[in-house]
């Protein structure tokens, strides 16, 4: 499992983060094409829905091994695109928007099997120090794949460079997919949820622990959603960072999150989950409010101030993401996992998916704007990150819904059979 994370992580850290926005950028992507684009992860996993209905069909490891062969195609497909110089800007951005699109699509009914197939073998007991050392396999890929992929493009990039950069993303895309089939199915009786009735949906979304959960992730990730997207655009536009150096200083969040990963597990027993989870909210909006003062003039925007708010944001994002699984794996019963997991990746993921079109949007048509009113110079990204600051402090406040996990695997809630 953690060695599909690192080989995983380094593939889509490539076609779904900075290099590929910094690709579409070069071919003259807009505020709201990157925002669209970046949009395509989070809400092609409604696809989840109906995945999850076939997973006691398959099995998870036949379901994963499918949807990652697939997917690898249209990796090597955007490895290509740079290299069809005759073709204009226009017509490889288009290209580029429709391979993603039918990537995510795949990678989306995919994943429906991840999360089940992990709580089916990992112990209650283990998984606060599984998903802190899975992290970091993830955030280690992460950070190999960022700094590959920016000795590549250094200097003046062109077509080749970016080309090599994505074609290293579909091979270790298909690397992964050889340490699926090292993991090990459930035991019998245990694998998959067996009904193929009716689900309620309903009676799920009404079960307190879930629910709180739900509620709290899908607003806090409208609020996050995004800042990877615009900071690496607002950096792009700067005259004083190149391509390589925005890659590098992106990389460096991933050395943040590893840093706190060492002895994150332990801590998040001992705390719980829902004092790491407000800490990493608390620590976002420091990081955050760094980005609007670096915005807005107040603070000069050097490699010193960009590289700690990085290492920061990595700290702030590695805590939440293995306390918030924690949290769900504890707020999710047996009965029923395969659609518990299923529901709430969609919701969550819908509001993710919404946000980098919604601020794509509101930064283009902010446009040329630019003001000052003291030391402060408005403008369109420095609005944006204003906004996104005052919107963390709700979400400070929305964490008190949260529920530590109390639940075990056998004790399940009174749900219909159908669940």
């Amino acid at each position: 499992m953690h060695w599909f994370s690192l080989f995983n992580a380094i593939s889509f850290q490539i076609v779904l983060g900075p290099p590929v926005i910094l690709y579409a950028k070069s071919l003259g992507a807009s505020s709201t094409v990157i925002g669209v684009m970046a949009s395509f992860v989070p809400l092609v996993m409604v696809l989840q829905l109906p995945a999850a209905r076939l997973l006691h069909v398959y099995g998870y490891k036949k379901f994963m091994k499918a949807g990652w062969g697939l997917r690898s195609i249209f990796l090597f497909m955007v490895a290509a695109i740079p290299l069809l110089i005759f073709l204009d800007n226009m017509s490889k951005l288009i290209l580029l928007a429709g391979a993603l699109f039918v990537f995510n699509v795949l990678r989306g009914i995919a994943t429906a099997a991840w999360m089940p197939w992990l709580a089916s073998i990992i112990p209650d007991s283990e998984q606060a120090e599984f998903f802190s050392r899975d992290h970091m396999f993830l955030f280690g890929g992460s950070l190999v794949s960022l700094v590959a992929s920016a000795a590549v493009v250094s200097g003046n990039p062109g077509s080749l460079e970016f080309s090599m950069v994505f074609f290293l993303s579909a091979m270790t895309g298909v690397a992964s997919i050889w340490f699926i089939t090292k993991i090990p199915e459930p035991p019998p009786g245990d694998a998959h949820d067996s009904s193929t009735h009716g689900v309620p949906w309903r009676q799920m979304l009404r079960y307190p622990p879930f629910f709180g959960a739900l509620i709290f992730n899908i607003y806090f990730l409208f609020v996050v959603g995004s800042l990877g997207v615009f900071s690496v655009e607002y950096l792009h536009e700067s005259p004083d960072f190149t391509t390589s150096s925005v890659l590098f200083l992106s990389g460096l969040s991933f050395l943040g999150s590893l840093f706190v990963l060492s002895f994150l597990g332990s801590k998040i027993k001992h705390l719980g989950t829902k004092p790491v989870i407000a800490g990493a909210v608390v620590l976002f909006g420091l990081v955050i409010g760094g980005w609007f003062l670096v915005a807005s003039g107040v603070w000069g925007c050097s490699y010193r101030v960009i590289a700690a708010l990085n290492v920061l944001a990595g700290v702030a994002g590695a805590a939440f993401n293995a306390a918030n699984a924690r949290l769900l794996f504890g707020s999710v019963p047996a009965l029923g996992r395969n659609h518990f997991f299923a529901l709430f990746t969609v919701l969550t993921q819908l509001g993710m998916g919404i946000s980098p079109v919604t601020w794509g949007l509101m930064l283009d048509f902010i446009g040329t704007y630019e003001s000052v009113t003291g030391a402060i110079a408005w403008h369109r990204h420095s609005f944006y990150f204003g906004i996104l600051f005052l919107m963390t402090g709700v979400a400070i406040g929305l964490a008190s819904i949260l529920r530590e996990p109390v639940l075990k695997k056998e004790e399940n809630p009174v749900l219909p059979d159908s669940a």
